[in-house]
């Protein structure tokens, strides 16, 4: 049998990671009709943090020491604004215009690796960049039509995952994936939890199902990015 290029297996991971992205999305706008971002946050962490518990207490509990506990708050920092943003926009915009903004993040990406990963800045990525805003030009399209602020925020959430893959990226070369989403969850809980008190709402039975869809989606998705950048 053929073995599977590295490259092949990354780009299959990513694809998986899109799709557990998509299924948020979806749950998160259902969710926006009763529940706060700020709920739909804490609810987020608390279901995987169920998920990520029961899943080590049946492997091993030591998978989640680090010795790089700053690089993973630093990591959720970035990506609990990223998040925050992208389920904001998720309640006011679109949903093809939230994922086609959130597809600004490789630009990003590129924009950033040399500060945060030491990588060249070379004429392809600068070319890749350049193209890449004007494609976000053409979302928004300034001077046509009234720009919608929260557009911005989604582009701001596309930086906060940009930094955000870019810390996973560092931390994959030690870390295991289970250990990345388990700091994730038990980081960002009260980072939710705490702003969610003061305009409390109890999701309705119907709205379970999306808030498992959500939690699962996240542990999905950042377990395959994690997992797609640990291959070289």
């Amino acid at each position: 049998m053929k073995v599977q290029s590295p490259l092949l297996t990354a780009v299959l991971w990513m694809i998986g990671a899109l799709f557990s992205f998509m299924m948020m999305g979806i749950g998160g706008r259902e969710l926006s009709s009763e529940l706060g971002t700020f709920q739909i946050l804490f609810f987020r962490s608390i279901i995987g943090l169920v998920v990520v518990s029961i899943l080590l207490s049946t492997t091993n509990w030591q998978q989640v020491k680090t010795k790089h506990l700053k690089t993973h708050i630093w990591r959720n920092v970035a990506h609990y604004g990223g998040q925050f943003g992208w389920f904001y926009g998720i309640s006011i915009l679109p949903l093809a215009e939230v994922f086609a903004l959130e597809f600004t993040l490789p630009i990003w990406v590129t924009f950033l690796a040399p500060l945060f990963l030491g990588e060249r800045f070379t004429k392809a990525r600068l070319t890749a960049v350049i193209v890449g805003f004007i494609g976000v030009l053409i979302i928004l399209r300034p001077g046509l039509a009234v720009i919608n602020p929260a557009s911005f925020i989604v582009l701001g959430a596309a930086l906060g995952f940009a930094i955000s893959t870019l810390f996973t990226k560092k931390l994959s070369a030690t870390e295991s994936p289970i250990n990345i989403i388990f700091y994730m969850t038990i980081i960002q809980l009260p980072l939710g939890f705490v702003p969610a008190l003061a305009n409390w709402v109890t999701p309705s039975l119907s709205l379970w199902p999306w808030l498992i869809v959500v939690g699962v989606g996240a542990l999905s998705a950042h377990h395959s990015t994690a997992k797609a950048l640990t291959i070289n």
